[in-house]
């Protein structure tokens, strides 16, 4: 990857930073069923400028990589840790969400970590930028977990980084791109337009047709939900291009 500028990512988070959990139990559509699954938005973590100099350092390298598997975070680039340490700071190293141990909390560990105890020790420092430009999309799924080569620390959170991207969109807009795409047979309708789709959306099965919670990018926020049970998909991008980044938080047994 080519080298940040110098100073980048050494200032203090921009000031109106702030985290909301998401409520599943209140949300529209409501998921009383994901009422003790953990997920939070984290708006203005970084600054667009901020974000514009990831995305160049991203596309003039030859390592980042496309959109590809929703499965856990061991593949990707290596960067430096200041970008992280900023998301880090936003979340109150785990402590506004509750995260940073985890105590007999199978729900997020699965069966194998009842009655165990992990604590928060970093985020994996291998960062995956993927880049949508149309046609590529994620079914259904949910995120496995990534255990390190030594096996002394495993993911058991992904969080997803917007480069780019307004937030909230115009349904009817969103819905009528969606239907142009599928008879015209086209896979963007303007790759260099406005994003339009490339929500990341929480549902309540397989079924994509079913409940549907979307969370639209926005540039310089961060998307962290836990990878156990939490069945979510990626929508395709039906206008312009969207930019990620993407890793995981690292757990270790205590």
């Amino acid at each position: 990857m080519a080298e940040p500028a110098k100073g980048f990512l050494t200032a203090p988070p921009p000031p109106n930073a702030h985290c909301q959990r998401i409520d599943f139990e209140h949300t529209k559509p409501a998921f009383p069923e994901y009422k003790n699954l953990c997920a939070a938005v984290i708006d203005d973590v970084f600054a667009p400028e901020e974000c514009n100099e990831l995305l160049r350092l991203a596309e003039s390298s030859t390592l980042p990589q496309r959109s590809g598997g929703g499965g856990g975070g061991g593949g990707g680039d290596p960067a430096a840790p200041p970008v992280w340490e900023r998301a880090m700071i936003n979340i109150g190293n785990g402590k506004q969400l509750g995260i940073d141990h985890l105590d007999n909390q199978p729900l997020v560990t699965g069966l194998a970590g009842r009655n165990k105890s992990y604590r928060l020790t970093r985020l994996n420092e291998r960062l995956r930028f993927l880049k949508y430009e149309g046609g590529e999309y994620f079914r259904p799924h949910w995120d496995g977990f990534y255990t390190t080569p030594d096996k002394t620390e495993k993911s058991y959170f992904t969080v997803h980084l917007y480069l780019n991207g307004a937030g909230e969109q115009d349904h009817n807009e969103w819905k009528k791109a969606m239907k142009k795409v599928g008879t015209s047979g086209e896979k963007n309708l303007d790759t260099n337009g406005e994003l339009l789709g490339g929500a990341t959306s929480f549902l309540e099965g397989f079924n994509e047709k079913g409940r549907t919670l979307r969370v639209f990018p926005r540039t310089g926020s961060v998307l962290v939900f836990q990878q156990n049970d939490l069945m979510h998909a990626g929508d395709p991008v039906l206008r312009g291009t969207k930019y990620t980044v993407r890793t995981d938080i690292m757990y270790q047994r205590v």
